[in-house]
């Protein structure tokens, strides 16, 4: 890949050992508080409070964490431009990719028992792959496995145009999705009369 070398970025262990969606402190007053952001740049995870608040600078490069069936993840498109996440399987959550940032557990009895499927296994953990050419089940089976390198931007952020020109796409996708899901109203459930 042209422009990337070799090398496992100094944030990216955070990131796999960060525990997500516990309420924020600074925040505990608000709604939606829980810790969902984790900055590359302060090596840090966040409310989406945190990151709007003047102290956090605004140049800072974030990623949203998601659940997918209890697990953290990852978008595929927010993660792909810090890290090579080539050759890991990808879920669709809401009709974008993403990617665990961890192996999911499976119980060892399951394991043993269960009849090999077709298709292939994540090199580091064994568990099942959906989709060939895929050889790891998540970031962290990707970098600890010895074939799998982690490879990263070498020019992260070229300039400050840049990086400010990216965020404001994030906030305002961001704002977008909240604006949304205010207008959402379901409406007064009606109930069947009983009998």
């Amino acid at each position: 890949m042209v422009g990337l070398k070799k090398r496992k970025p100094e944030w990216l262990s955070s990131l796999l050992h960060s525990k997500f969606f516990d309420s924020c402190i600074d925040h505990r007053e608000l709604r939606k508080n829980e810790k969902n952001m984790f900055c590359i740049d302060c090596n840090l995870c966040f409310c989406k409070h945190c990151i709007t608040s003047s102290t956090h600078c605004n140049l800072h490069r974030c990623l949203q964490i998601c659940k997918y069936v209890y697990h953290d993840v990852v978008r595929l498109q927010d993660i792909q431009k810090y890290l090579d996440s080539s050759q890991i399987q990808t879920y669709k959550i809401n009709g974008e990719k993403a990617v665990h940032l961890n192996p999911r557990p499976q119980l060892k009895e399951f394991a043993r028992n269960s009849k090999p499927k077709a298709g292939a296994s994540c090199e580091a953990c064994g568990r099942h792959i959906q989709d060939l050419p895929n050889r790891f089940c998540s970031i962290a089976c990707k970098v600890t496995s010895d074939t799998g390198i982690i490879f990263t931007k070498i020019d992260e952020l070229s300039s400050e145009n840049d990086s400010s020109q990216v965020f404001e796409t994030w906030v305002s996708k961001a704002i977008l999705r909240q604006r949304r899901l205010l207008h959402k109203r379901k409406g007064i459930p009606i109930r069947a009369p009983l009998r």
